[in-house]
């Protein structure tokens, strides 16, 4: 062959090899170790918020196999850009909604990784609209409903939900979400209710009738996303009210600590009808809850009632005074070893029973003050945030 023939040979088997460069450089295909796979995801189901959830987290069923174990799953919600990746235990795989937001349409993509880091493809686990915000209900008796009363000749105000602790709950727990994911809040309680009232409805102070606080709140909640409820309720439920009224006329007329301790002492142990009611005070907080529970997807907070020994009815005066706190502890102790007998251990217990809530002075007396209100809301959202 001519040397020119050559050279042009060559000079076209580099053009050639130029114009495939994928041939040519194309990688060698994955080789994992032997009897070794990467997992698989057979399939992925996303659950609607539920009672055991915390708030803006949902559960996951999922399906996946791996010939040595998967370690963790992992997930991202894809939207306009893919979120970051979040891990989730293979025991208890939840995903939180805190990166995106509510009412959205957004995908969502779940995979698994084995023992030896091997990652399966995406899984698109769903696709859908994102849920509304939460909602908090705050429901039971005077307590919950923002009652007010300055003077003893004007009118009260029996349901308030502004000056509620509930409006302190809501801002809270705003405060500790994403803006965008701020609850909504609505007011069922309302004075008078005993736990019967909170099932079947009744009248209030005011004389105005009310239909059944749960009822109200089944109607009302939203399944597809957090519903919250938050209660106090079963004071009610005894003579409790007629007792503090009689109770603060003797130690009126009493002008010793020692009378006033041995009238607190006859209050709680000879006027109080608790020891009648306990059953059926036991018995109606667990309907409420078993109602709740059934009708909804909440989750329920039951808030204690707090002590009022030390509390000013006027400036100076504490009808019930230091020299009561055992009666008084005592009081509350068998009233909430009665409602708690009622909960399952699904409700969280908000125990305010060792706070000195600020109350109104006056005809609102014992009732929480604006100060009184936001401390219970505080505690209360503290148990919900944690």
């Amino acid at each position: 062959m001519p040397r020119r023939t050559g050279i042009v040979s060559l000079v076209l088997a580099g053009l050639l090899v130029g114009a495939n460069p994928a041939f040519a450089v194309a990688p060698p295909p994955e080789q994992l170790p032997d009897g070794d796979r990467r997992p698989v995801i057979r399939s992925v189901e996303l659950l609607p918020p539920a009672g055991h959830n915390a708030l803006l987290e949902a559960d996951l069923r999922i399906e996946a196999d791996d010939n040595d174990g998967i370690e963790r799953y992992e997930y991202r919600w894809d939207g306009a850009a893919p979120t970051a990746i979040e891990p989730m235990p293979v025991d208890n795989p939840v995903v939180s909604y805190e990166a995106i937001l509510p009412d959205t349409r957004y995908g969502l993509q779940v995979r698994a990784v084995d023992v030896n880091g091997w990652e399966s493809e995406w899984y698109p686990a769903w696709t859908g609209v994102t849920p509304s915000p939460p909602v908090i209900f705050v429901a039971g008796d005077s307590i919950a409903s923002g009652y007010s009363r300055m003077w003893f000749t004007g009118d009260a105000t029996c349901t308030d939900a502004a000056y509620s602790f509930g409006s302190t709950v809501r801002d809270a727990v705003a405060l500790a979400l994403p803006t965008a994911w701020a609850p909504r809040y609505a007011n069922v309680a309302f004075p008078g209710a005993g736990v019967g009232a909170v099932l079947n409805g009744g009248s209030d102070s005011c004389s105005t009738t009310h239909a059944s606080q749960v009822g109200a709140i089944a109607q009302t909640a939203d399944p597809s996303t957090w519903n919250l409820v938050v209660m106090t309720a079963g004071i009610n439920s005894t003579n409790w009210v007629d007792v503090v009224k009689d109770l603060t006329r003797d130690t009126a007329f009493s002008l010793k600590d020692s009378g006033d301790k041995q009238a607190c002492e006859v209050a709680v142990t000879q006027r109080w009808d608790f020891d009648s009611r306990r059953s059926d005070i036991t018995a109606g907080t667990a309907a409420i809850v078993d109602a709740i529970e059934t009708r909804t997807n909440a989750s329920v907070y039951w808030a204690s009632y707090f002590a009022i020994d030390g509390s000013l009815l006027a400036p100076g005066w504490s009808p019930i005074g230091p020299e009561c706190e055992d009666e008084m502890r005592y009081a509350l102790g068998e009233l909430h070893s009665a409602i708690r007998a009622g909960l399952d251990d699904e409700v969280t217990w908000v125990n305010l029973d060792a706070m000195h809530v600020p109350t109104q002075m006056w005809a609102g007396w014992p009732h929480p003050s604006v100060e009184g209100h936001r401390e219970i809301g505080l505690a209360v959202a503290e148990a919900i945030i944690g």
